[in-house]
């Protein structure tokens, strides 16, 4: 159980932010985060975060961050295939092609989620304002089709508007303008990268250190009257529902004891330090796999990241 919560926080960030529509390609993921801004009001690269910007995990990254899709590196890329689909389209006549742009504020969420809670709760202002539940800065993903007709087809690359793969004479890309932008922009996906974190994530739970962390943590916690064993266990087991609409008054004193107590046993630095460091033993143990996927996921954000500061300049 604790495992899939681990895997399911850390594709997040991808996942979440991913392109997709109700014609994607199988296995592909399915839905975009979207905000109600043009790509040219987009913020500089070297002002979005790529760790939590608040809490105890403020600045926080660990070894294997380089080798991982980050929740910027995703949002970047989403924005390169969104105006590469736009430019494809606009070539066959479709000059208002519609998925609307992918949130920045979503994106910077998600960096705070996929750090700032890898531990438990980190941020004791959202602890005071949410309790355990989730910020409300991290909208549902919205759906998103192509217009039904030739916006489809041209998106697609099928349809009865195609003949021979053209369109009134002029050759279409194969698979549409989707299959053109996934050509020039590959899902920078990292199976090796995540799967090694998830590993030596279940690790750090046994390293010494940090199992002392955690039982003086969980001594601190019943000294506040609450019968804690682990700062990522069930929270289910407390009464405290986080898909409930908000959280209740209890939640919210547990959860700011939960961050009050990381703060004074340290927990956190602890935990981070030792995972980093049995981080760098298994890249150097996977060193190979590991600098191959890096080198495609490199590729990849760097045509994306040029592709973005072109779109946010207008």
């Amino acid at each position: 159980m604790l495992r899939s919560a681990r895997r399911a926080v850390g594709a997040v960030a991808l996942g979440a932010l991913l392109a997709g529509c109700g014609t994607q390609h199988a296995g592909e993921p399915p839905q975009v985060i979207t905000e109600n801004s043009p790509a040219s009001g987009r913020s500089p690269l070297s002002e979005l975060p790529t760790a939590p910007t608040g809490g105890l995990a403020r600045g926080l990254t660990l070894s294997l961050a380089e080798y991982e899709t980050g929740p910027v590196d995703t949002y970047v890329w989403q924005v390169a295939v969104q105006e590469q689909w736009r430019s494809c389209m606009a070539r066959y006549g479709i000059e208002d092609f519609g998925p609307p742009p992918t949130s920045e504020v979503s994106a910077i969420a998600q960096v705070n989620l996929a750090m700032g809670r890898r531990y438990g709760l980190s941020d004791v202002e959202q602890a005071r304002k949410y309790g355990y539940h989730l910020p409300d800065d991290l909208p549902e993903p919205a759906h998103w089709e192509p217009e039904p007709g030739l916006e489809s087809t041209l998106f697609t690359g099928s349809g009865p508007e195609v003949e021979n793969g053209t369109h009134r004479g002029k050759a279409l890309p194969q698979g549409g303008c989707r299959g053109e932008a996934q050509r020039k922009f590959p899902t920078p996906r990292t199976p090796e990268a995540q799967e090694l974190a998830l590993t030596v994530f279940e690790q750090s739970r046994k390293d010494a250190r940090v199992v002392a962390a955690v039982d003086k943590w969980s001594l601190c916690m019943k000294g506040k009257g609450f019968d804690r064993n682990h700062p990522i266990e069930d929270l289910g087991a407390f009464g405290i529902q986080v898909s409930s609409p908000t959280a209740s008054d209890e939640e919210i004193a547990q959860a700011v004891a939960d961050v009050e107590c990381k703060k004074s046993t340290r927990l956190i630095d602890i935990w981070s330090t030792q995972e980093s460091g049995l981080q760098e033993k298994a890249i150097k143990a996977s060193a190979s796999a590991l600098t191959n996927e890096k080198n495609l996921k490199d590729s990849t954000i760097a045509k994306a990241r040029q592709a973005y500061e072109k779109a946010a300049q207008g």
